[in-house]
């Protein structure tokens, strides 16, 4: 039996109505899982897409095919799923932190609009991160040591460990884990040449020629403390910390420099670093249970990535080489760096009240608050570039995006549950939301560069341009040309606000204690925000509305399970991102049409004998727009056309044997997952440049053996060495560097899963 929280309440997965995938500790153990890009795998339902230079903690999650692609911006779209690390919202612009997973309780999937219970970022579904809780009970720990090595790749491994001590006399624990990871790297960085049109200036990249530059290394810990105040109260302050960096290019030229090289001219690296502290308190006042739980986190990024391209093509096509000069009026390299600087801090407050659950008539109320702070300064230089010609104060930068955001989000929510009889129970639910989003600052070049930039910010009579502010806000910025200037000549930022309700209705019948049936019509929505181009308007929320019917079904004593689903979900108002005509090279957002979900999910697991467990799960989505998306009077994609980077069918299977041989138990599996074919993006000017995301299947396996406290085990991943790709990027898209689909120009990278793995892992419980 498996127990879930999926509805704010511990249940047997079986026993909740709605389509939920639980991987337990166990499960995540034994399928080698260690982050994101491992679990996603193996939730059917769910796709994900990583930043344009795919480095780690840059992804975004989908589920059922609710996403148009784009976003991982600072200024652009909310996320369509919430991620939780327990009671903690980790969700951000640039998506969900990676986060190691190590001594996990489980990993819940839960697909579909669950705006009642979760809120603003919910609108398609949530994934939550459930850890092991700090045991009173009694001392335990556990160490696990790892090396691995990739195929035609570097070497890799990992140690982890925690260790829980009773404390307080039995009354507490303190449980403490630990992570080092290193994943080797896979792509070479090749020798690349090559001379811009204008300057006949020659590029190369002698001195970065590098065989698999592109490691990763992972540090972490996490503490809890858990108190028992008395027998109705409980209070486990919490902390976890991890700092992930990384080397080189997690692109691939493959048009270029052959697959998993690339050709880049500048050295690129980053750090992730990022904590969260929080306080969960849980209790009783007479029959009512009642939780609070505050956090606040705290994210830093940053990264160096290779730019040059864009330099290329733009002089390629348009001759800007010619402007790209030093303090003597000599032409020079006009290639670039792009180099990024992102803070974060978010606090979240939630209190839950639930009434007594073995009532006929029972429910759960509370309030919910959060306040994110993001700054984002993202600096594009050319070494050498005129100082007059350069962001005033920095000489060499070509173009400055410093602006800060705020997203304040404010819920009341209620849901109940209602017997009617033994076999028919009633579900509904409303949240009642409120958001309000600013963002302030600067976005642009020195010179009236597509009307962006430092002259915006003089008034008419200085030249300057129609929505010029005034003077800095945000430090470091040389004044801003985003925001709102009062009558007292004060600035303040462009907001967003709206507000609204989402609900909840389900129905569910049980035939008998082990087979139901249930109905369920539930609604969802994203915030509404502020387009970084001073001129563009603030984009509205967009909402969905969700129907699905499923079944539940356990037969044979428990050793089978079987639950479909089948949904169809109305996307309206959508929010998507784009480039506009004459590139600006400034993305926007907007509402534009509306779209559809729809499909069946399915998952069985069967226990034939003793020591065999076959599982299997899939889904098949047709997730497609149901009116043609119409920007600036012209067609960027018809109706039909498919929505991105979900397949239409994915699906996965795991075989696991054990059985005793001598003083221990040995084990083998095998786990097979196949992805199928995807649109990378959702215009067709871009999809014409990209091409599609092809299908393709892993195979993993693993045997091993436990005796006593110990456990070997010998594993592969992906052994058919699949060029599974994560998402492909055009640097210098149609809008920028082409007129039409059928000019060439540009550079499409693609991001690649890791190739085939070799590992031997050994651990030992204490």
């Amino acid at each position: 039996m498996i127990i879930v929280t999926a509805q704010r309440r511990e249940e047997n997965l079986q026993d909740v109505p709605a389509s939920v995938v639980a991987l337990t500790n166990e499960t995540l153990e034994n399928l080698q899982v260690r982050n994101f890009v491992d679990y996603i795998a193996y939730l059917p339902s769910a796709s994900f897409t990583t930043g344009s230079t795919g480095v780690p903690g840059n992804t975004s999650i989908s589920f059922r095919g609710i996403t148009t692609g784009g976003g991982l911006v600072t200024s652009g779209t909310l996320p369509t799923v919430g991620s939780y690390l327990d009671e903690q919202p980790i969700t951000s612009i640039l998506g969900t932190v990676d986060i190691h997973v190590y001594d996990i309780a489980r990993v819940e999937a839960l697909a579909g609009p669950q705006g009642t219970l979760y809120g603003a970022s919910s609108q398609a579904g949530v994934v939550r991160i459930i850890t092991n809780k700090p045991d009173p009970d009694a001392f335990s720990a556990r160490m696990d040591l790892e090396v691995n090595r990739i195929r035609n790749g570097d070497w890799g491994g990992q140690i982890e460990g925690f260790v829980n001590l009773p404390v307080l006399d039995g009354r507490g624990a303190l449980r403490l884990v630990g992570w080092y990871e290193r994943t080797g790297g896979f792509i070479d960085n090749v020798l690349g040449v090559r001379t811009f049109a204008t300057s006949r200036i020659t590029q190369r990249n002698d001195a970065l020629v590098e065989e698999d530059h592109n490691p990763v290394d992972k540090i972490g810990l996490r503490a809890q403390l858990g108190i028992e105040l008395d027998d109705n109260w409980t209070v486990t302050p919490s902390v976890i910390a991890q700092r992930t960096e990384w080397q080189g290019s997690f692109q691939s030229d493959d048009d270029n420099a052959g697959e998993l090289n690339v050709a880049h001219y500048y050295p690129e690296f980053g750090e992730d670093e990022w904590y969260q502290a929080g306080l969960t308190i849980n209790g009783r006042i007479s029959d009512f249970d009642i939780v609070y739980a505050g956090y606040y986190m705290d994210r830093r990024v940053d990264t160096q990535n290779d730019y040059s391209d864009y330099g290329f093509f733009y002089d390629l096509v348009a001759g800007s080489g010619a402007g790209v000069v030093d303090n003597a009026g000599r032409l020079i390299d006009p290639s670039q760096i792009n180099t990024n600087r992102f803070r974060l801090n978010k606090l979240s407050q939630e209190l839950r009240i639930s009434t007594p659950q073995d009532k006929r008539i029972r429910g759960q109320f509370g309030l919910f608050y959060q306040r994110q702070f993001q700054r984002d300064e993202n600096n594009y230089l050319t070494p050498g570039f005129a100082d007059r010609l350069s962001v005033p104060g920095r000489p060499g930068q070509v173009w400055l995006t410093l602006q800060d955001r705020i997203d304040r989000d404010y819920a009341a929510f209620a849901q109940a549950d209602f017997d009617v009889t033994d076999k028919l129970l009633l579900t509904g639910g409303v949240r009642a939301y409120k958001f309000d989003n600013s963002l302030v600052g600067f976005f642009g070049v020195n010179t009236t560069f597509f009307g962006t930039g430092v002259r915006q910010c003089l008034g008419r009579a200085q030249g300057g341009g129609p929505f010029g502010v005034g003077i800095a806000v945000v430090p470091g910025s040389p004044c801003t040309n985003l925001g709102v200037l009062n009558a007292d000549g004060s600035i303040s930022p462009k907001r967003s606000k709206g507000d609204g309700f989402t609900y909840r209705a389900n129905a569910t019948y049980r035939f008998t204690p082990d087979n139901l049936v249930f109905a369920t019509f539930s609604t969802g929505f994203r915030p509404g925000g502020i387009n970084r181009a001073g001129t563009a308007e603030p984009f509205d929320a967009d909402e969905l509305q969700n129907y699905e019917i499923g079944t539940k079904n356990t037969f044979a004593d428990g050793r089978l399970t079987l639950n479909v689903t089948a949904f169809l979900a109305d996307w309206k108002d959508v929010q998507v991102t784009f480039q506009p005509p004459g590139g600006s090279g400034v993305v926007l957002i907007g509402n534009v049409g509306s779209a559809r979900s729809k499909g069946i999910e399915a998952d069985i697991a069967w226990r034939p004998l003793d020591g065999f467990t076959l599982t299997a799960a899939g889904t098949y989505i047709d997730a497609s727009l149901r009116e043609p998306f119409i920007l600036f009077g012209r067609e960027t994609a018809p109706a039909g056309q498919r929505l991105p980077l979900t397949p239409r069918f994915k699906g996965n299977v795991i075989a696991r044997y054990e059985a005793g041989v001598g003083d221990g138990t040995a084990h083998l599996q095998l786990a097979g997952a196949y992805i199928g074919q995807r649109n990378p993006v959702i215009t067709t000017s871009d999809l014409a440049k990209t091409g599609v995301l092809p299908e393709y299947a892993t195979l993993d396996f693993s045997v091993g053996y436990r005796w006593d406290d110990w456990e070997i085990e010998v594993y592969g991943r992906n052994m058919t060495d699949a060029r599974g790709q994560q998402s492909r990027a055009a640097r210098c898209n149609i809008n920028i560097c082409g007129p039409s689909t059928a000019d060439p120009v540009g550079q499409v990278y693609r991001i690649y899963i890791q190739p085939a793995t070799m590992g031997l892992r050994i651990g030992r419980k204490f």
